[in-house]
């Protein structure tokens, strides 16, 4: 009997295990295997920040020259005072009735130390590396078409004196409401001002920087603070404005172009995807320049590591 039970137990216990073992081989065999996969991580990019000194801008403004006429010449008086804190010491090219017209030397035209003549000759002789132009008020008897065709041949003149240089259209400034004359009137203003936009848009190294747009009342006149004598002229208060707006958009350039280079120099030294891709997007983005044509050589040169 002991015998028969001993028997027994051995037969249920050997039973349980087979089962168990069963059991387990045929969980491991319904079960999914799970695979780990490596996934190569991006390399973050390096963070980008740039900054424009005080010192940079009076260096920048330093090299450049700004032509004008009568309104150019409060200018003058504005950056020889309080103008000089802001933007340091250009070189002011200014001159009293100073026009497309009279721009071959003599009464009327620009000087730079003792020298006169046309402006591409002027400009030539101070050095300038970029040059800030603000005409039209004289000129615009003749209509807003015929003063643009000047413009495009003043501009031409002074990059085949200066090559190199970088030209900066400052849009020509409002009239007041009631100083407006048959030809010399907001609406020829702002057909000249739309032309000249328009074609620094298509050209290297040539910008349209919008100074009008801030100093206009409700009606597109020049606004009564800023005004000296009911017409064109305007107040110190109206050229700080002015100047605010040149020093805003010659900042965001440095900022822009300063980021692009940088940009450039990171994809250079990592040699990502992810670097490369951004400096091209940046580079992109910057208006046609000679800075911008000698970025994308560079870029052209780096080879994406595998």
């Amino acid at each position: 009997m002991k015998k028969t039970k001993i028997i027994l137990t051995i037969i249920i216990i050997t039973a349980a295990v087979s089962f168990g073992a069963l059991a387990v081989s045929a969980d491991e065999t319904t079960q999914p295997t799970t695979v780990l996969k490596t996934v190569a991580k991006k390399k973050p990019l390096k963070k980008i920040k740039v900054k424009v000194s005080k010192k940079e801008i009076k260096k920048f403004f330093k090299k450049s020259a700004f032509i004008g006429n009568s309104i150019g010449l409060g200018q003058r008086m504005f950056m020889n005072s309080e103008g000089k804190k802001m933007i340091g010491h250009p070189k002011m090219l200014v001159k009293g009735c100073y026009a497309f017209t009279n721009d071959k030397g003599g009464k009327y035209s620009l000087s730079y130390k003792g020298y006169g003549g046309p402006a591409k000759k002027v400009v030539k002789r101070t050095k300038a590396k970029r040059v800030f132009i603000n005409m039209g008020t004289n000129d615009l008897f003749e209509g807003p078409k015929k003063v643009f065709k000047r413009y495009k041949k003043y501009i031409a003149g002074i990059k085949k004196e200066s090559k190199g240089i970088v030209v900066y259209i400052e849009s020509m400034t409002p009239v007041y409401k009631s100083g407006q004359k048959k030809k010399l009137n907001n609406r020829n203003v702002n057909k000249l001002n739309k032309l000249l936009k328009n074609y620094c848009k298509k050209k290297k190294d040539l910008y349209y920087i919008d100074i009008t747009t801030a100093l206009k009342d409700s009606s597109g006149g020049l606004r009564k603070k800023y005004t000296s004598d009911s017409y064109v002229h305007m107040t110190m208060a109206g050229y700080r404005v002015w100047t605010k707006k040149v020093l805003k958009y010659v900042k965001k350039q440095i900022k822009t172009e300063k980021r692009a280079k940088v940009a450039v120099k990171y994809a250079k030294k990592f040699r990502t995807s992810n670097e490369v891709n951004r400096a091209k997007k940046l580079v992109k983005k910057l208006p046609k320049s000679t800075v911008k044509n000698k970025l994308k050589k560079k870029l052209k040169k780096v080879k994406v590591k595998q």
